[in-house]
């Protein structure tokens, strides 16, 4: 059976190894978010360092996630993706060993490296491998897959932390990942060992039989609305990054004191996010974008208020409100980038939505930080308001790429 042609049974196996994949990078990606007090209180660090181990991974995913891209198809998508899920749980073994927090930050920087391969390779691989009608339903399984990840990343760290020391939770997390890491590598093996470079050449060919039928490529210009969408996520990100970065040391503080199993369970909140994504196609039917996308920041704004409160109940429901909020201009803004203007590679503009998009986490995580330690919780809450105005701003002041009603 030819490449262009696979089994029902090559179709699942592909399907199944990059969910897992996705699943396996994100489970380590973030790890520390929810152990910042015990990690600050082990390496003696302040605040802003310790967030650095959450910055650090979403920088290097940010800077590797474009050079991924363009490797893969000299050396072959599976093998990219298998190695960088193997390379992330092996570092994520190293980690809790760390005798440092320079070598811990260190070590974090090159996990984010490794866990870029697969998001940079991932969607490639499988409109290379599956025939196009399977392709949306495969690509929403992948995304569904990363969403598991994060969430487990967070809550099964937490809740181990609690029984085995936060050195025995990152361990405990590193040895899931590098279990599902294997089954990847089991699934792609065919991939891996028999056709991967006879793949990459015949890519190589069609690429190349095509490059005199389409224009030279350009890089894509930050005009018109482009730059909108790229600055959209950016901030929605900062917030959303910033605000559960610090949700647990707020949780860990007076009044509450909360351990870290604990306040792993307010990451459940993250599903909030699963039920808009889930939606959001049918939403963006009857409404604009830019509707959209308004209604998300002002309910994210009216989250973000709601948990200045010093109440258990008011943190849940602001917290999720402003997950909620957060979905909605984050999938809008990912749907557009991925969606540019006709002439303008909407592979690569994705790749700089997500570039953008890691560094909001980055920027988010040690801003928050910075700002927890001069004013508590209502200076990540300015942080948050300061970004998600801007983002109102912007999309008032019109966007018309990406963000005009579907017809």
């Amino acid at each position: 059976m030819s490449i262009d042609e696979p089994s029902p049974t090559s179709t699942r196996r592909t399907v199944a190894a990059v969910f897992l994949a996705g699943v396996a990078v994100f489970l380590v990606l973030y790890e520390t978010q929810g152990l910042l007090p015990a990690i600050r209180g082990a390496y003696g660090i302040d605040g802003p360092t310790a967030s650095l181990t959450v910055s650090a991974t979403n920088v290097a995913m940010a800077v590797f996630l474009v050079p991924f891209s363009m490797l893969a198809p000299r050396i072959g998508h599976a093998r990219q993706i298998g190695a960088g899920v193997i390379a992330a749980a092996i570092l994520a073994l190293v980690l809790p060993f760390t005798p440092t927090p320079e070598l811990f930050i260190a070590v974090r920087f090159l996990q984010g490296a490794a866990i870029a391969s697969v998001p940079a390779t991932a969607m490639a691989y499988l409109s290379l491998r599956l025939p196009s009608a399977a392709l949306p339903g495969a690509i929403g399984v992948y995304i569904a897959g990363n969403t598991i990840g994060g969430l487990c990343s967070r809550l099964l760290t937490g809740l181990a932390s609690e029984v085995l020391g936060w050195h025995g939770g990152l361990a405990f997390t590193a040895a899931v990942s590098l279990l599902l890491g294997l089954i990847v590598v089991w699934l792609l093996r065919h991939d891996l060992f028999s056709t991967a470079r006879s793949r990459s050449a015949h890519e190589t060919r069609t690429a190349d039989s095509s490059t005199d039928a389409r224009p030279p490529r350009r890089v894509i210009p930050l005009r018109g609305g482009l730059w909108r969408i790229y600055l959209t996520g950016f901030l929605c990100m900062i917030v959303f990054g910033g605000s559960f970065t610090m949700l647990g040391t707020r949780l860990q503080q007076d009044p509450w004191r909360m351990s870290e199993g604990a306040v792993a369970l307010f990451f459940l909140i993250y599903l909030v996010g699963t039920v808009v994504t889930t939606y959001y196609g049918r939403l963006a039917t009857k409404y604009s974008r830019t509707r959209l996308t308004l209604v998300g920041m002002v309910v994210a704004l009216a989250g973000a208020s709601i948990t200045l409160i010093d109440s258990l109940p008011a943190i849940i429901g602001g917290m999720s409100l402003l997950t909620a909020g957060f979905f909605l201009g984050h999938t809008g803004a990912s749907a557009a980038a991925s969606a540019s203007r006709p002439g303008v590679d909407s592979t690569r503009s994705a790749a700089i939505y997500l570039t953008v998009y890691y560094l909001g986490t980055s920027l988010g995580a040690w801003l928050s930080a910075v700002l927890f330690v001069g004013f508590a919780w209502p200076g990540v809450v300015a942080m948050c308001a300061a970004s998600l105005v801007t983002v109102l701003v912007l999309t008032l002041t019109g966007a018309p790429i990406g963000f005009k009603k579907r017809s």
